[in-house]
């Protein structure tokens, strides 16, 4: 899950500055030649369409692959855990391990319950819809930009709702996921009792060390809060462009 929010917070960010560099481009080359930069833009919007497209399947496919496939690829937390090889091992590394281990798992998991499979499901699709919103707001915002209408006020619009989409989406995917994760390893790592057959040499409890422990972990990514804050910038500078251009109109 932290990989994929990681993933999203990368794409945003680069819409994000690949919107603004377009812009201010195209405003520089106005000023400085008098032509425009529609050949860029319009790359930028072919960009964000195809952006836009992908992430949308992406999102479907993440959304129905959790909840309708009998197992479930989830990423879940777990005690730190380290394995402990029998005494009579003798393995050769070129690095030893001081201290330290394993804290999540990524495994494919059958008899999740049904809470488990949709919190999941959910947290995915919201990661792979946001850098798709994102990419909605650099196609709209080309395609104002081609129109000659930079700072229209849909525009300044489509930004604030981005940001929010981003700030509250960004949160939720990942609080849910982990929601999600830490309920998977209750179910699976949760183990009730057992036993074992054998002495290994070193080992008094195979469990603890070959299997791991469950554990609970939600942790609240900051990330998804600071780029919506920057998408209120931008969506502040948009409006006060609309403002300044409506302005000027009125004085010609």
């Amino acid at each position: 899950m932290a990989r994929i929010m990681t993933i999203a917070a990368v794409l945003a960010v680069l819409l994000i500055v690949a919107t603004i560099v377009v812009f201010a481009f195209a405003a520089a080359r106005r000023g400085r030649s008098g032509d425009d930069a529609a050949p860029l833009v319009r790359v930028t919007r072919a960009v964000g369409v195809v952006w836009l497209v992908f992430a949308t399947i992406g999102a479907l496919a993440n959304l129905l692959i959790p909840l309708l496939s009998p197992a479930v690829s989830i990423t879940m937390p777990i005690q730190e855990f380290w394995p402990q090889l029998p005494s009579t091992v003798d393995l050769q590394t070129e690095a030893t391990r001081v201290a330290g281990g394993f804290t999540t798992v990524t495994l494919a998991v059958e008899g999740l319950s049904a809470v488990a499979r949709v919190l999941w499901a959910i947290s995915q699709m919201v990661a792979w819809a946001i850098p798709g919103v994102v990419a909605l707001f650099v196609v709209v915002a080309c395609s104002r930009l081609l129109a000659g209408a930079a700072f229209a006020p849909v525009v300044a619009k489509m930004a604030a709702t981005t940001g929010a989409v981003v700030a509250f989406g960004g949160v939720a995917a990942q609080v849910v996921g982990d929601l999600a994760g830490s309920i998977a390893s209750t179910q699976l790592f949760g183990s009730k009792g057992g036993s074992w057959e054998g002495d290994y040499a070193g080992i008094d409890n195979v469990f603890d060390a070959w299997v791991p422990a469950a554990t609970v972990q939600i942790s609240f990514p900051f990330w998804p809060i600071a780029v919506g804050l920057g998408f209120a910038v931008l969506a502040a500078v948009l409006r006060s462009g609309s403002r300044l251009q409506h302005d000027v109109k009125g004085l010609v």
